[in-house]
């Protein structure tokens, strides 16, 4: 496929966070039909539409890399990409080290880039600072007012009013930030722009005293009309340091946040209850204890339909080295983990400029482009202990990478050559058509369509049905006898698929 694509194409795409279905109010919901007459589609199947499968395999997308090379280098760790006009413009940071008060430390500034692809980004000369810099260290805001101190901005993470519901934002954009601005206490801060260039600070900043060395992930939840962040804790249990681990905050106004709550840590099948770590050594070089030999960095969650999207940065301590793994949500509190705890986006190869870590995906990911997600990280030569891994000419190298999967293809059902079948949980019909998120090209899936008590439905049974034997993210499934879809509008019915060298990703009604 060809990387790049058209305007048309692109701009009839968006941001997984931009728009969906309500989010489900329990644990365990029954799926619930869309408006009446609209399209719905489930791309992330799981219990809530999953009540059995046989001789199947729940399996994790293996996207691949759109280049050998990153897409943005240099660049940092934190930054958010959305759909913007005719194409992507992505936020990120650069870290320059610097001296300050006879000590060495970092500062973080923060560029603005725009693409047609997803995958060539152009850097324009925006005329604020050098390049396309738009906010750097000690700077001041749209208003001539301190946006950001001697250490910069770290973690950017944008909300657009026009692609998702942002209740109080006081300009199209809203962004949430680290900051350090002189005479006040460093911490969480926000900033508002109506061009996502030029910014202004919240004069509440911080909005939240404390460090959270973290991407700071924010959105609002219009389940529960409150807004919800995820930072790490300012209150745990254990020594002080033992804080890389996942928090969530609310807040009804944007301002004051509340209700901090620890929702995601690694376990026992991740590493034993302290690992190697004491209070003489830690393998990452602290002379303090940190928890586990596997510790969670960071969480980018996404609002997807029903669920939130967890995109885990996880660290393994004794190597130094950091990957991506995939988990989801259903009130953004409990976090279920995929059987196989693989990655999602693993280290890249020996020889690769991302072989030491990968972590951080962009806020606003997956990001749909045309018929596939792209996601966004951030990357490194080196490890988490600075000892560089790979591509040693180019010293401590940071950049910005991107993979590649087709749309709505997170995870997946899969049957190898001893046929599976695939049955779902009740639901009520609405629709006209029936598409698969499906590859059967190398097999076949055939549906039937069951009343409640998984019996078929005259007109759409397994064998009134013509087999998938294509790969396609909508792939119409056709009824040979020519039932009428339109017939089942309303009742509670089930499908039943049976699958065979195929895999099944998600379901949608037209």
């Amino acid at each position: 496929m060809d990387d790049r694509i058209s305007r048309r194409t692109l701009i009839g795409s968006l941001a997984l966070g931009a728009v969906g279905l309500p989010f489900c109010r329990s644990a365990h919901p029954a799926p619930r039909s869309g408006r009446e007459g609209a399209t719905r589609t489930v791309d992330f199947l799981d219990e809530r539409w999953i009540s059995h499968t046989h001789a199947l395999t729940r399996q994790v997308a293996r996207p691949e890399r759109v280049s050998d090379e990153p897409v943005i280098a240099p660049a940092g760790a934190h930054g958010t990409t959305l759909p913007n006009g005719d194409g992507l413009c992505m936020w990120y940071s650069t870290v320059r080290w610097v001296e300050i008060g006879g000590q060495k430390t970092h500062e973080t500034w923060i560029h603005y880039a725009t693409s047609e692809d997803g995958v060539t980004f152009e850097k324009p000369d925006l005329g604020l600072h050098e390049g396309n810099v738009i906010i750097k260290a000690d700077d001041t805001g749209a208003d001539g007012k301190p946006l950001t101190g001697v250490r910069g901005c770290s973690g950017f993470c944008v909300l657009d009013a026009q692609q998702q519901p942002v209740p109080h934002a006081r300009g199209r954009y809203t962004a949430m930030f680290r900051a350090w601005v002189p005479g006040r206490h460093g911490g969480l801060s926000l900033a508002y722009s109506d061009d996502g260039l030029r910014w202004t600070a919240y004069e509440e900043n911080p909005v939240r005293v404390g460090s959270s060395d973290t991407f700071n992930i924010f959105c609002y939840d219009d389940r529960i009309e409150r807004y919800v962040a995820y930072v790490r804790p300012l209150i745990h249990a254990g020594p002080p340091r033992v804080n890389r681990l996942v928090a969530r905050i609310e807040s009804e106004d944007l301002v004051h946040w509340e209700n901090e709550q620890i929702v995601l840590d690694t376990d026992d099948r991740d590493a034993p209850a302290l690992g190697t770590v004491n209070e003489a050594t830690h393998p990452d070089g602290t002379g303090y204890p940190r928890g586990r030999d596997k510790q969670f960095y960071g969480l980018t969650v996404t609002p997807h339909q029903e669920v939130y999207l967890g995109f885990a940065s996880l660290y393994d301590v004794v190597p130094g080295t950091m990957w991506v793994e995939l988990m989801h949500s259903y009130d953004g509190i409990q976090w279920r983990r995929e059987p196989q705890r693989g990655p999602l986006i693993g280290l890249g190869g020996d020889d690769a400029w991302d072989s030491g870590l990968v972590y951080f995906p962009n806020a606003g990911c997956p990001v749909a482009v045309g018929d596939d997600w792209l996601i966004y990280y951030a990357g490194t030569n080196f490890d988490h202990h600075h000892r560089t891994r790979s591509r040693g000419d180019l010293g401590e190298f940071r950049a910005t990478g991107a993979v590649r999967l087709k749309r709505g293809r997170l995870v997946g059902y899969e049957a190898g050559d001893v046929p599976g079948d695939l049955l779902t949980r009740t639901f009520p019909w609405n629709g006209n058509e029936l598409f698969l998120n499906a590859d059967a090209h190398g097999g076949s899936i055939a549906v039937e369509i069951c009343a409640a008590n998984g019996q078929s439905i005259r007109g759409f049974s397994r064998k009134e049905t013509a087999s998938v034997t294509e790969d396609g993210v909508r792939v119409p499934v056709a009824f040979e006898a020519g039932g009428s879809l339109a017939s089942l509008q309303g009742r509670q019915v089930r499908l039943r698929m049976y699958l065979k060298r195929a895999s099944v990703f998600g379901i949608s009604l037209g």
